[in-house]
């Protein structure tokens, strides 16, 4: 138990987000932020071509 709140404190100090690994919209789609600022549902074909112009994996905050 204490491992657990230990890591739990640690987190929030060492700068990482942490985002969990499945951040997927409906099955068989990705989400991912385009260009800051709208969050898309893309199939897995379509993702490699908008993280390769800047856009990142997961939702827009």
């Amino acid at each position: 138990m204490k491992y657990l709140l230990a890591l739990l404190f640690a987190l929030p100090l060492s700068g990482c987000l942490w985002v969990p690994v499945d951040v997927g919209g409906p099955a068989g789609k990705d989400l991912v932020c385009h260009k800051g600022k709208k969050t898309l549902e893309l199939p897995p074909e379509a993702i490699s071509a908008h993280l390769g112009h800047g856009d990142h994996r997961g939702p827009c905050y």
